[in-house]
């Protein structure tokens, strides 16, 4: 049975965060594979700064085209909107059968995680890996997140991805953009070069 990871989110855009993050779940966890899936529309985020789904999903493929272990996903270009993690789920599962689900992911969306629309999908097939980020205690978060689904009759199985909190963040390269900032080491170069030609986020 082949592991495989999902690691969704805006992507807008992508960076070296971003890229660590992947790499130490892929490395940690002996994964087989790990699916990158740009959000099309994401049902909890302004949409105000989001860069277009092509950009950011071709930023994406710029970014991990050496990484023979990742691969980009557009399956929410072709969904309903907003894009919901559990539709895209049941699409993966139908394209990758016979496989051990892992799903990567941020502290801060981790918390969130018992309010996702049918979380409960999601929960039953996946092993998550958390990404730390400053200044909140991960392992205290997980008990919270553990806590309320044990209440809904859902046992959650996680694990915290082994790394350094990330300071990079995706707002951090648009606010660097508006500013006129240099994005080197924040961002691979072909992303960066992607970004300078298509003028992305310069809009204050």
């Amino acid at each position: 049975m082949r592991k495989i990871a999902i690691f969704g989110g805006a992507f807008n855009p992508i960076h070296y965060g971003h890229l660590w993050l992947a790499e130490t779940a892929l490395d940690q966890f002996d994964l087989d594979a790990l699916l990158w899936v740009p959000t099309y529309v994401p049902p909890h985020k302004p949409t105000f700064e989001l860069a277009a789904f092509e950009h950011r999903l071709e930023m994406v493929q710029r970014a991990i085209a050496d990484y023979p272990h990742f691969t980009a996903m557009d399956l929410e270009r072709h969904q309903p909107t907003p894009s919901y993690a559990s539709t895209t789920f049941t699409q993966l599962q139908t394209l990758y059968p016979h496989t051990q689900w892992y799903w990567v992911i941020g502290q801060d969306a981790f918390a969130q995680l018992p309010g996702w629309r049918h979380s409960q999908d999601l929960i039953a097939h996946c092993c998550w890996l958390v990404a730390p980020r400053l200044p909140l205690d991960l392992h205290e978060i997980g008990q919270q997140v553990t806590a309320t689904l044990v209440q809904r009759s859902l046992t959650l199985h996680w694990h915290p991805l082994p790394m350094p909190a990330i300071a990079i963040s995706s707002s951090l390269i648009r606010q660097y953009c508006q500013q006129g900032r240099s994005l080197r080491y924040l961002v691979p170069a072909a992303v960066r070069s992607y970004i300078h030609t298509h003028q992305l986020y310069q809009d204050s």
